[in-house]
């Protein structure tokens, strides 16, 4: 058994370490956002290079916890286009992937048992993650183009447009 003035030294040595530990190492994370122009950015790039296609879509960016950081209604663009991007969105942040990967393996293999089940998720094409190297910082959503996977396009368009200042 260690002496008293030993076990309290040890102790006191433990509490200076512990409070000039880093912010992180006391219950913190540190994760990395998308700046607002960044975002809009994004969504502006969506609609403009749907827009060239004639087609009229609503863009949106949720940040990485979900929150809706920038949106675009194209001109013309449904109003149910607005909560159908959002979900798209959602829904690649949900499950890390983008939504045209998880229909296609819809084909294979059963449908995530959330979808359907929990608000804001659905299984469709134009949900597309956005990444900050390994990182997901957000993901953008495309809805109102007709067919042919042109949401997916044109999302993929928007977070080319925007990859070298997420670096």
């Amino acid at each position: 058994m260690q002496p008293r003035s030993a076990v309290l030294a040890a102790s006191a040595a433990l509490l200076v370490a512990l409070m000039a530990a880093p912010a992180a190492a006391q219950g913190t994370t540190k994760t990395s956002r998308m700046s607002a122009m960044v975002a809009y950015a994004a969504v502006t790039t969506a609609v403009e290079t749907c827009a060239k296609q004639n087609q009229q879509v609503t863009a949106i960016v949720l940040d990485s916890s979900g929150a809706q950081q920038a949106f675009l209604r194209g001109d013309g663009a449904g109003i149910h286009t607005v909560e159908m991007a959002d979900y798209k969105a959602s829904t690649a942040l949900s499950f890390r992937t983008d939504g045209i990967d998880m229909v296609a393996r819809s084909k294979t293999r059963p449908v995530p048992a959330a979808i359907g089940k929990l608000p804001r998720l659905i299984l469709a094409q134009g949900g597309v993650v956005i990444r900050a190297g390994d990182e997901i910082v957000g993901a953008i959503g495309v809805s109102g183009a007709r067919g042919n996977n042109i949401d997916t396009a044109c999302a993929r368009a928007a977070v080319d447009h925007i990859k070298d200042q997420l670096k």
